[in-house]
């Protein structure tokens, strides 16, 4: 039996994240610049969580932040990026803090929250400093960013979840469609020496001028409803609609995702999916223990980077 590539570098959203590698006008980060870069993440990652534990809103790390944590305690070494999972409930809650606990160092970046953002995962963004990459291009906040993925319940009615998925999965992609019409002009440059992914963003270019008469905000606030549509905290499964497999392919159990275990991650002390094993195979496979070959690892591209003061 052929073995699952580590990395997930098959599935659509590492070909469209690392398919800008030695694009013009981009950079890979240097040795200092990815310390640095990891430091101010560090920094952030223990403000969010003395938040989270001062009002009681439940988190872990997501996806390679939870490898990083079992397989090297802490980063991937060749990672610039943390993120995090949280359950709809106590996102809604980080919400109605967020401007008193963090408004002053940070940005809150969601669907439902407007000004341009148009992705369809949180992030929350550090005032003063620049990250910016092929989705910032043109958005009106660009600092240095922890992402947040929602954890949403489903239904346990089989003919309820495929249709609340079906749902999700068109309004995501039409998001992505419609942003990438808005970021066109900007955009094109970057793809000039990679023509699969220029066609595979002229696609989605194509369609989002077809729907352009809708506004990026309301669309985007279409999405954060249908992702959030069912309300029933006591289902057996949960999904993360905004994950690098989407709807169908990040749906786990209640009980995985929402307890968790403590963890290590660069010392600090924090929370990982009670399931991590379960959770780690669906995304990267039986093999995730093992170190990847090096044109399997997801090593981002960026167009500026500033740490601020």
């Amino acid at each position: 039996m052929k073995e699952k590539k580590i990395s997930g570098s098959a599935d659509r959203r590492h070909f469209f994240k690392t398919g800008f590698r030695g694009a013009p006008g981009t950079f890979e980060l240097n040795d200092e610049q990815l310390k640095e870069l990891q430091h101010t993440l560090l920094g952030m990652l223990q403000d969010f969580i003395a938040v989270f534990e001062r009002n009681n809103i439940f988190y872990t790390l997501s996806g390679g932040s939870v490898l990083g944590t079992i397989r090297h305690g802490g980063f991937i070494p060749w990672d610039d990026d943390i993120d995090l999972n949280m359950p709809r409930k106590d996102f809604e809650h980080l919400k109605q803090v967020f401007d008193r606990e963090l408004g002053d160092k940070y940005v809150l970046c969601a669907p439902e929250c407007g000004n341009g953002y148009g992705m369809s995962h949180v992030q929350i963004k550090k005032k003063g400093t620049v990250y910016k990459a092929f989705n910032e291009l043109k958005m009106p906040e660009t600092g240095i960013f922890i992402d947040i993925f929602v954890l949403e319940n489903t239904y346990d009615s089989a003919v309820k979840r495929k249709l609340h998925g079906y749902m999700c999965l068109f309004m995501g992609y039409m998001l992505t469609c419609r942003k990438t019409a808005d970021d066109w002009d900007a955009l094109e440059p970057y793809l000039a020496n990679n023509l699969p992914l220029k066609e595979a963003f002229r696609k989605k270019m194509r369609i989002g001028r077809l729907i352009r008469f809708v506004p990026l905000d309301k669309l985007s606030k279409h999405v954060y409803k249908w992702y959030s549509l069912c309300r029933d905290e006591k289902t057996t499964y949960v999904c993360i609609p905004s994950g690098r497999k989407h709807y169908f392919g990040e749906m786990y159990l209640r009980k995985d995702m929402n307890h968790s275990k403590a963890g290590s991650f660069e010392g600090i002390d924090v929370r990982i999916p009670y399931g991590t094993e379960s959770y780690m195979k669906v995304l990267y496979g039986d093999t995730y223990m093992r170190i990847p070959p090096e044109e399997d690892r997801e090593i981002h591209s960026a167009v500026e980077l500033s740490f601020g003061d």
